[in-house]
């Protein structure tokens, strides 16, 4: 027998006489040492949440910062409730969430507002001296609401206001007397997007794709200087939209810009970005190559209506029974739907002025002109000799002079000659400056480029 052997027979000798002679001193051991590692185990302390939103947060920003995280836009870019909802504001809003609601009326003071929740009347005396609060409450209108809460006394306890989106002014009774608060809001910008083919309308295509009313016509209003929603909308149009959704503490409160869009008309691509002035602080949209999308003429001064009738030098006169040239167009709509001045510029005219009824002339520069016809009546703002903004309304749709049904006549005219106002090539607004347009490329490359990903990606799903 060699050492190693003798030592490995000794060993499992003294182990099974260790255990054949103290099984209840090993049994004990081990129960205790069980105890010891449960105790371990329940102080100590669990990953803290903060540290675990923030690394994710973290991770958010990097796909933010990186091309993979566009083909996520998907669906709304998901943030960790406790980031986006700060303890402190839940907890403040708990406090007033059952508390009566009283809507500003016109003529309302705050001692009317304090009668109407049976607030005592000498309880005002001591909330106006509450200078920051009062301050706030001064610039109150119609239509706005404040919470009120009160004691069975009538004393008051409580009052909630929203200074304005991202501010509420709170005012609470703590150990007898009335204190201020001024609570901050959590506001957060969240992507989305929508695509959308159309098969019918661009509102009911648009509503099918999840954009409300608002966000459609803001889309119109983008590419309307290219596009002619009235005339040029075919089946099989597309369009792709990337938005922001606004959040408040967590909850989607409602939509914001459009960041950029794209709309295929024809099989032509109009692809436009969002892009704030870094001197002016001015927005507007633009093309890849910083054209302004914006030109100096509206397509159409009417939104959604249709055309009845269309530029041409032999049409047939529905009233005097004879052809003569139509150098203008028509747009039929219902009466009293508002007219806008397509262009910035002077009212030159506004009054009657014989088969035409109620017109508008408006001047623009020393070359063009628009004439808007058969009005119902005028905006009281749009008077002769003033100047007008581009989109400003100047009048509403009627049948004054000779019209069979309510509808505008629009005519353009340059260096006074009648042009097609559906085909000629207006002039465009201000491109970016040679300045900033290193800044508009870094700041819109990735918008573009997220339209890219998700054209792609719905072409995959239709294949």
């Amino acid at each position: 027998m060699n050492y190693n052997t003798f030592i490995n027979k000794d060993l499992r000798k003294r182990s099974f006489t260790t255990e054949k002679r103290h099984p209840k001193l090993r049994w004990g051991l081990f129960a205790a040492g069980c105890i010891v590692i449960g105790a371990v185990i329940a102080h100590t302390p669990e990953p803290a949440t903060d540290s675990s939103a923030q690394t994710e947060l973290l991770s958010l920003e990097e796909k933010q910062s990186n091309s993979t995280f566009f083909s996520r836009l998907s669906q709304p870019l998901e943030l960790p409730d406790n980031l986006l909802t700060p303890v402190t504001v839940s907890h403040i809003e708990d406090k007033f969430a059952n508390w009566e609601t009283v809507k500003v009326k016109s003529g309302d003071s705050l001692s009317a507002l304090f009668d109407r929740a049976n607030i005592n009347a000498n309880q005002l005396i001591e909330f106006m001296q509450l200078k920051n609060a009062v301050k706030h409450l001064l610039k109150i209108h119609p239509g706005e609401v404040i919470k009120l809460n009160s004691d069975n006394e009538g004393i008051l306890t409580g009052l909630h206001y929203d200074i304005n989106f991202s501010q509420s002014l709170l005012v609470e009774r703590v150990a007898g007397e009335l204190q201020t608060t001024t609570i901050e809001h959590n506001i957060d910008m969240r992507p989305r997007h929508a695509t959308g083919v159309i098969n019918d309308s661009l509102f009911m295509s648009a509503q099918k794709a999840g954009l409300n009313d608002n966000m459609t016509m803001e889309l119109a209003a983008i590419f309307g200087w290219d596009i002619d929603f009235v005339l040029d909308i075919r089946k099989g149009d597309s369009f792709t939209v990337i938005y922001e959704e606004i959040y408040k503490n967590g909850t989607k409160v409602k939509n914001g810009n459009i960041l950029t869009a794209e709309f295929i008309n024809r099989g032509k691509s109009y692809r436009a970005a969002r892009y704030e002035d870094p001197k002016t602080h001015k927005t507007g949209y633009y093309t890849v190559d910083g054209k302004n999308m914006r030109k100096a003429f509206l397509r159409s001064p009417v939104k959604f209506s249709y055309i009845s009738s269309k530029f041409t030098t032999k049409r047939y006169h529905p009233v005097l029974h004879k052809y003569r040239s139509h150098k203008g167009i028509d747009y039929a709509a219902r009466r009293g739907t508002p007219i806008r001045s397509s262009g910035e510029g002077k009212i030159i005219y506004r009054g009657k002025k014989g088969g035409y009824g109620n017109v508008v002339i408006v001047k623009h520069g020393s070359r063009y002109s628009t004439l808007y016809a058969h009005l119902s009546k005028f905006n009281r703002k749009a008077r002769s000799g003033r100047r007008v903004k581009q989109g400003q309304i100047i009048g509403y749709v009627g049948s004054t002079g000779l019209a069979t049904g309510p509808h505008l006549h629009y005519e353009f005219r340059l260096n006074g000659v009648h042009r097609n106002p559906l085909t000629v090539r207006f002039p465009s607004a201000k491109a970016i400056s040679k300045q900033h347009l290193a800044n508009f490329r870094e700041d819109t490359a990735h918008l573009f480029a997220q339209l890219d990903v998700l054209n792609r990606n719905q072409l995959a799903l239709n294949q």
